[in-house]
């Protein structure tokens, strides 16, 4: 049994890393001339691949026999809106995207979600460059720094009029010993009850997202997103590659109007502290029933789905044949691996330069146009 499970960890973890440097490599490098060309284009097509692959990584749970089943409001794609998430594990990600899948129905392949994540995350080989050309925002935990970097992404979004959905780990970490921790200490410092199933949320980063985009008149909505694991918690990568994966993944969604979202610093913060006390609340339920509510949804696999499952595992097995074959290929895949060695060493990264590119190319074109 333990070898079984170990074979599966494998193959599953294997197509998913390979489903991402084959997209790379096939996809997404060849669309980097059309960034010098038209970034808005480069953007609408850097999305477009990036939500019809994941895709995949949702036929791989259903293949491999994980549920994720969502309950309550359904997510609009074409809204611009904040996403605020517990983060139980460091592989909550992994599942996320089935629920997206899930509460975009029927539009599968619409939403343009982009996390906010720890900064060391776009150095990894394959993950870390998709992630940089898809346009996630990278913090540092230097807030002066994080503040000018997100404010930036958000005007380029904002210029471009794309209805993007922004998710971000208020906690800051995932739950382990070690940071519920810490955050007793916060609560206890504070005055503040002692949380089981959360830990207490770091308010500064989403409070400016969200007066930033309220500023700029382009928040819809924030969704309160609640994980839960009735069954086994993988807590990290390892976990996943020994094959250790659970039956069954929950998620609660609650669409908040922008019109219900209070606009000053302070009154965000404690809106926000408010959500994660009653998601506490919503968790410790959760423990005991082992599930949010009783009309929850999963859909069963699909046409959609049985179609990226065929087209990222061929494109995978695919990218592997010509890495041992194909000098050009080899030559190739060097290539931009050494160009994106390159920009983690010496830049803030692809995105970063990205939105710097875009001012310029909007200017000069404004200039022809005069």
């Amino acid at each position: 049994m333990v070898m079984r499970e170990l074979v599966c960890g494998i193959i599953y973890c294997a197509l998913w890393y390979g489903s991402i440097v084959a997209g790379f490599l096939f996809i997404a490098c060849p669309l980097l001339p059309l960034l010098i060309l038209s970034p808005p284009k480069f953007r609408k097509c850097g999305d477009l691949l990036f939500s019809y692959w994941e895709l995949y990584p949702t036929a791989l749970l259903e293949l491999f026999g994980v549920r994720v089943i969502v309950s309550g409001d359904h997510i609009s794609p074409d809204e611009s809106a904040i996403l605020v998430m517990n983060h139980r594990t460091r592989v909550d990600w992994n599942f996320l995207w089935a629920a997206m899948y899930q509460a975009c129905m029927p539009n599968i392949a619409a939403h343009k979600l982009k996390f906010i994540l720890k900064d060391p995350i776009r150095h990894i080989p394959g993950p870390g460059w998709i992630m940089q050309m898809n346009g996630f925002l990278y913090i540092t935990r230097r807030w002066e720094k994080d503040k000018d970097r997100l404010s930036r992404t958000l005007d380029y979004l904002v210029a471009l009029q794309r209805r993007t959905q922004l998710l971000i780990f208020p906690e800051g970490t995932d739950l382990t010993p070690t940071s519920k921790s810490k955050s007793d200490r916060y609560a206890e410092k504070n005055n503040l009850p002692l949380y089981s199933h959360t830990l207490h949320p770091k308010t500064t980063g989403f409070s400016h997202l969200a007066r930033h985009l309220q500023g700029s008149e382009y928040l819809d909505a924030i969704y309160d997103l609640t994980v839960g694991y009735p069954d086994y918690v993988p807590q990290s990568e390892v976990d996943l590659i020994r094959g250790k994966l659970p039956r069954e993944v929950h998620f609660h969604v609650q669409r908040i109007p922008a019109s219900q979202v209070p606009h000053g610093e302070e009154e965000l913060r404690k809106w926000l502290e408010d959500r994660w006390s009653a998601k506490e609340k919503m968790l410790k339920d959760f423990s005991q029933k082992k599930r949010f509510v009783s009309d929850a949804w999963n859909f069963p696999m699909t046409f959609s789905l049985k179609v990226a499952f065929g087209f990222w595992t061929l494109l995978t097995i695919s990218a592997a044949l010509m890495l041992i074959t194909s000098t050009w290929f080899q030559v190739w895949t060097v290539a931009h691996a050494f160009f994106f060695l390159f920009l983690s060493l010496f830049s803030t990264g692809f995105s970063q330069l990205e939105i710097g590119y875009y001012w310029k190319w909007r200017n000069l074109s404004k200039g022809k146009g005069q």
